[in-house]
């Protein structure tokens, strides 16, 4: 009798954690497929949506109902995947097609024949408003006549190595742009678009001197990692982690990084000499960032100066 009710509550021990398991499995093939939709309904928002996304999730959720959970969340994210790409596709054709003037910059038009004057961005763009620590900021150009690219940007003669000119592609997949790109996505993620950030590569010091409006500061060396890929101590490694996690949107659970809900950054520095930002690309690159939810202002701050567009002090 002692070892029937043994074998008992063991079979009956076996069964719950065998629905314990289930339930785990379940909850996460349903939170695969919630991502799936999400990504989905995101990409259509910007008209990037996959003819076959939809039809993905539906498969998803058929498997999920016939208890096929690792299959389930093996095509949701497939799905979410799909959403992620064809966002970023829409966006990027949108900014190509709109190189001139983006249809997301509207506001501060200028209509008829009426000729733009001092001010102005493109004979169409008077400015726009980001916000900037809280505060709301209009980039505009400068009227100032006897306005000058600060000293600190005026000479040329820069040692190489390290301000060496930089390539125009800095790794394959990641666009580089221009301000009136930047200007758009500045104002994305200022109304409210918060799978996009401006991010300035530079040290504290030069930030303190003007930044670009809309913008956050991470210091290069904050994620900058030496000749072999790794961090002198484990410290450095906790703040990358931090910055990946609360800034760039990565989700990092037992010592892996999920990249797939990662924001769009837009990284610059101080010019096309400056090594910074492109060594900051190439270090989230090498850590699994992809590619294509990265994005180089090449010009930086030299090129926002030489333009008269307006810059913020911390």
């Amino acid at each position: 009798m002692r070892i029937m009710t043994i074998m008992l509550l063991s079979f009956t021990l076996a069964m719950s954690n065998t629905a314990m398991a289930a339930d785990k499995d379940a909850a996460a093939a349903q939170s695969a497929i919630d991502k799936a939709e999400t990504s989905r309904k995101h990409a259509a928002s910007v008209g990037g949506e996959w003819r076959d996304t939809g039809k993905i999730i539906k498969k998803a959720k058929a498997a999920m109902k016939e208890g096929q959970f690792d299959k389930a969340v093996k095509l949701a994210r497939k799905a979410e995947r799909q959403g992620s790409y064809g966002y970023e596709q829409a966006i990027s054709q949108k900014t190509q097609k709109n190189l001139t003037t983006p249809s997301y910059l509207s506001g501060g038009a200028v209509s008829g024949s009426v000729v733009a004057g001092e001010g102005y961005i493109t004979p169409e763009l008077k400015g726009i408003d980001v916000i900037h620590n809280g505060k709301t900021v209009t980039i505009t150009r400068t009227t100032d006549k006897k306005a000058r690219i600060p000293v600190a940007f005026d000479h040329t003669a820069r040692a190489c190595p390290p301000f060496c000119v930089q390539p125009i592609t800095v790794a394959n997949n990641v666009g580089t742009i221009g301000e009136l790109e930047v200007l758009q996505l500045l104002k994305r993620a200022s109304h409210g678009d918060n799978s996009v950030m401006v991010v300035d590569s530079r040290t504290p010091e030069w930030v303190q001197q003007g930044t670009i409006p809309g913008s956050v500061s991470i210091p290069w060396n904050k994620i900058s990692v030496d000749t072999q890929g790794t961090f002198a101590v484990d410290s450095e490694t906790d703040i990358l982690n931090d910055i990946l996690s609360k800034d760039f949107g990565v989700r990092i659970a037992d010592g892996k990084r999920d990249f797939r809900n990662a924001k769009t950054l837009v990284m610059f520095c101080n010019g096309s000499w400056c090594p910074q930002s492109s060594n900051n690309i190439k270090t989230l690159i090498k850590l699994g960032y992809p590619a294509y939810k990265l994005k180089w202002y090449r010009g930086g701050m030299q090129s926002w100066l030489s333009l008269g567009l307006t810059t913020v002090k911390p």
